[in-house]
């Protein structure tokens, strides 16, 4: 007897895609976030607020947001794009863009699962060598689907009724 269901499929973090628009201010360029990252993962930090009664003996808890950011330590290589992004704002104040997050997991015929945020980039550290930042996304994120041809995403919103 099989314990484990035959259509288990192995998660790899290569099919969650995260792209940085680099000219924010005019029509988005996505450039991939990985080159010369070897981790990185979305914080949540969930936003949850706890109250108890005094006629009750457990609290209930209602989770009201996520204050998302993606933190990195990223290795500097010269001519990649969203390195040199990065690396202009060390010293700006409010330097903003947007994220696109991209699921190639649960994607079918080219078409995946997206989500778009607007984002803040703050640098926290610089050594020459190595770059530290943190992407803070801002408000709700835009879903819609994105395909991909030649590392280059198209994002399409999902239309609402």
């Amino acid at each position: 007897m099989a314990l484990i269901p035959s259509d288990i499929e192995k998660n790899k973090r290569s099919q969650y895609q995260k792209f940085l628009d680099i000219t924010p201010s005019s029509t988005a360029s996505w450039k991939v976030i990985g080159i010369g990252i070897s981790e990185a993962s979305v914080d949540y930090n969930p936003s949850v607020d706890t109250e108890q009664w005094i006629i009750e003996d457990s609290a209930r808890n209602d989770h009201t947001g996520n204050q998302k950011q993606l933190s990195v330590t990223q290795r500097c290589y010269k001519n990649d794009p969203e390195f040199e992004f990065i690396n202009a704002g060390r010293d700006k104040l409010n330097y903003v863009s947007h994220i696109l997050e991209i699921d190639t997991w649960n994607g079918n015929n080219g078409s995946y699962p997206a989500k778009k945020s607007d984002c803040l980039v703050t640098v926290t550290s610089y050594s020459g060598e190595e770059i530290e930042y943190t992407i803070y996304f801002n408000g709700d994120p835009t879903e819609g689907t994105a395909s991909i041809a030649d590392g280059v995403p198209t994002f399409t919103p999902t239309t609402s009724l």
